[in-house]
């Protein structure tokens, strides 16, 4: 058999298959045809050397905003995904029942990035940032959000919903009640937002179902999942048992450095890590998905356990575990390859607090269904921290 591309010599981190060895991957018609300690270089038309880099599966990133032009904190899907390292990215949100048409039509069906979507209670998706989408409770109609979910069942994976008193006043409860409403309907889970509600975070976590997800888990705006003496409350470790998904979604005032430390260190970890990027911190604090990774590494998971956070784990969450985050043999040839840069570097979470990392997963080059995209760059120089220089 000739092959279109084969990646040699790389280290294949796969937690789908527990799997972190040597490996030559065979890719054939856009998709995975073997995954072998030596395949030869004659039976291929291309070759990526991939000797002292990562090979991962196309990362999946949980959490973006990507309805560019009418979402008012969207981004260009491919510029921030496929050239970012993250081959299917998750909407959260940006489209509601009265846009979302569109947004399948001009952006979903058009862009590299395989692209899903947390269909919005409210109806006009997140359009503006001065006015919340669910001020007015009108905006929360379970019957659009059903109908237009029906009519986009293939890439509609959920019912978002933003819980912030600026979003939505003192409605979050009845917001929160018809997002999972609509979410019933579907079959579905619901994604909320949390940090800055008017009622407690014990009331809202209450309410959650397993395989609900909770994103922006290490919010450092009260009330979060961590009190201020430092403890995780009993509501998240009550929701986590019965099977609600914490996700961590990045985002420009939605992750606490010193929130995620107390937590992991109660035992208390991410179920799935995104980035939340977005127009108000594509240039910092988040930069990527890749970056935000590597805060992980410094607050001390393993690589394979960080991976698994970005691949199958949001694959899961979404109902898709067959379909992508994973370098199965059979399976669409997303592929993420990367170095591992060591030096200081510079990580800034959302109220403005430092670590300074010495590790730096960065995008070599990406496969999208066998097909390759180059980085946007290598190191964001904001990242590179001139007061620890490298030894």
């Amino acid at each position: 058999m000739t092959f279109d591309l084969v990646i040699k010599n790389g280290t294949v981190v796969d937690p789908s298959q527990a799997l972190h060895a040597k490996r030559d991957i065979a890719i054939a018609g856009g998709r995975i045809v073997a995954v072998e300690e030596r395949v030869s270089d004659n039976d291929t038309h291309d070759v990526i050397e991939a000797d002292g880099l990562l090979v991962l599966p196309g990362l999946v990133d949980l959490h973006v905003h990507v309805w560019w032009g009418v979402a008012h904190l969207a981004i260009d899907a491919d510029a921030h995904s496929l050239s970012r390292g993250a081959t299917t990215i998750v909407d959260a949100g940006s489209a509601g029942a009265n846009t979302m048409a569109g947004f399948r039509r001009y952006v979903i069906d058009r862009v590299g990035a395989r692209t899903l979507a947390f269909l919005h209670i409210s109806g006009m998706g997140q359009l503006d940032n001065e006015i919340g989408e669910l001020e007015d409770i009108r905006w929360a109609r379970v019957d659009k959000a059903v109908d237009a979910a029906k009519l986009h069942p293939d890439v509609i994976v959920g019912v978002k919903v933003r819980l912030t008193e600026g979003i939505v006043g003192k409605n979050d409860l009845v917001a929160l009640d018809r997002a999972i409403e609509a979410a019933d309907y579907l079959a579905k889970p619901v994604m909320i937002h949390i940090g800055g509600t008017s009622h407690d975070i014990e009331e809202i976590l209450g309410k959650l179902r397993g395989g609900d997800i909770v994103t922006h888990s290490f919010t450092a705006n009260p009330p979060g999942i961590v009190t201020d003496a430092g403890k995780v409350v009993a509501a998240a470790i009550e929701a986590r048992a019965r099977g609600v998904v914490f996700d961590v979604g990045h985002g420009a005032g939605s992750f606490g450095f010193r929130v995620a430390e107390a937590a992991m260190e109660q035992g208390f970890m991410p179920a799935t890590v995104s980035s939340d990027v977005h127009r108000y911190n594509v240039r910092g604090p988040v930069y990527d998905l890749a970056t935000t990774l590597s805060k992980f590494l410094h607050l001390g998971l393993p690589l394979d356990e960080v991976v698994r956070l970005a691949t199958s784990a949001p694959a899961q969450a979404v109902g898709r575990g067959d379909q992508f985050g994973t370098l199965k043999v059979g399976a669409e040839a997303d592929v993420s390859v990367m170095r591992i840069e060591e030096g200081k570097f510079k990580f800034t979470d959302a109220p403005g607090d430092v670590r300074i990392g010495d590790r730096l997963l960065v995008p070599v080059v990406t496969l999208r269904a066998g097909r390759r995209h180059a980085p946007t760059y290598s190191v964001h120089p904001d990242l590179l921290d001139h007061n620890h220089p490298s030894s």
